[in-house]
């Protein structure tokens, strides 16, 4: 009879090839075509894609925000280094020997005085590492973080119509979803609590609807910039369909060091095609009517309105869904269009 340790490996081989051979419900294996894709991605973590439709025009206006708040992050960064670089030489010259203002000379000062000039000096130090060590880096990958960051993502995609983004997994990934984690449970894929409480939201259809991709990144996912980069160079060459990246989970299943598993897919975007088909069609005959009454300006207005108000701080929450009903309303009689009439007539207002 063999020894035990051998009977354990034994079990574990013919475990690891089980998971291999099944990957758990609700994911198939991924199409053969998407294997140059996915050979970029990380196994260790979970991977969302989606391909973003809100008008491009309304995507440059939403990244210009962060542009330029991180340039006037840099631009601050390098008056305070500027301005402050001086103090600091002193303060090193001072402590090598060589008296300055910066000197502080204990025997000849009062305690109050003292206490004041350490506490400010602290202050000081404080605050510019706060600057430097938290504030620094966010410039830092916005504008030159590798292998991808926001610029480069837009300078090698531009803005368009319909956009991949890819999602990545943020302290947690492949073996808490395969409940292969140490600790874990040992549910998998639509059984697991991580499928409930982390992908079901990153894929709720409304939460898409009412974002644009580059505003869904949070504590369970991030924006992985170089796989946006990828994919959407990767569906330009035509090696694979918008349609295979328009809503999909991707995780790896076995082992990816000894290259015994494969990528394993969800294709949730089955699930919306019919809503997702209706609602378009809804927003193209609303867009259609109002251009056929000359008031197609109205239309690009309305879209503002209604992802500015989406996407505002604290959620779309009931409340602010009545007060954007009343603030659409407005906007109509203010173009001379009976609202209430044009949404009988179109048989409800469209969702985005």
């Amino acid at each position: 009879m063999p020894p035990k340790s051998q009977q354990r490996a034994v079990k574990a081989a013919a475990s690891s090839a089980k998971k291999v051979s099944s990957p758990p419900p609700p994911f198939t294996a991924a199409p053969a075509e998407l294997n140059g894709l996915l050979s970029t991605f990380d196994p260790d973590c979970v991977y969302v894609t989606h391909v973003d439709v809100h008008p491009a025009w309304f995507k440059r206006r939403i990244f210009f925000v962060p542009v330029l708040l991180n340039a006037v992050i840099v631009l601050l960064l390098a008056w305070r280094a500027y301005t402050i670089f001086p103090h600091y030489w002193a303060i090193l010259l001072s402590i090598m020997g060589n008296p300055n203002d910066t000197t502080i000379y204990y025997a000849g000062t009062s305690w109050g005085l003292l206490v004041w000039k350490v506490v400010k000096r602290m202050a000081m130090f404080m605050l510019d590492f706060v600057l430097f060590r938290i504030v620094g880096p966010w410039p830092w990958s916005f504008f030159a973080e590798q292998p991808g960051n926001p610029i480069s993502w837009r300078r090698n995609t531009g803005f368009r119509d319909e956009e991949i983004y890819v999602r990545v997994s943020r302290g947690w990934g492949a073996k808490d979803l395969l409940g292969e984690a140490e600790g874990a449970s040992g549910k998998a894929g639509q059984e697991s609590p991580f499928f409930k409480t982390r992908v079901l939201p990153a894929v709720d259809k409304t939460r898409l609807r009412q974002k644009t991709g580059y505003l869904l990144m949070d504590g369970d996912f991030d924006l992985d910039f170089s796989a946006m980069v990828s994919a959407t160079q990767f569906v330009d060459r035509k090696h694979a369909t918008l349609d295979q990246l328009r809503k999909s989970v991707f995780v790896y299943v076995g082992d990816a060091e000894s290259d015994a598993g494969y990528w394993a897919v969800w294709d949730c975007a089955k699930l919306d095609e019919g809503s997702e088909t209706e609602a378009r069609d809804k927003v193209i005959k609303f867009k259609d009517k109002l251009t056929a009454m000359g008031k197609e300006s109205l239309f690009f207005k309305w879209v503002e309105l209604i992802q500015y108000e989406s996407n505002a701080p604290g959620g779309f929450t009931h409340e602010r869904q009545v007060e954007t009903a009343g603030k659409v309303k407005k906007l109509f009689e203010d173009q001379g269009v009976d609202f209430e009439e044009f949404s009988r007539e179109l048989d409800g207002m469209p969702a985005i």
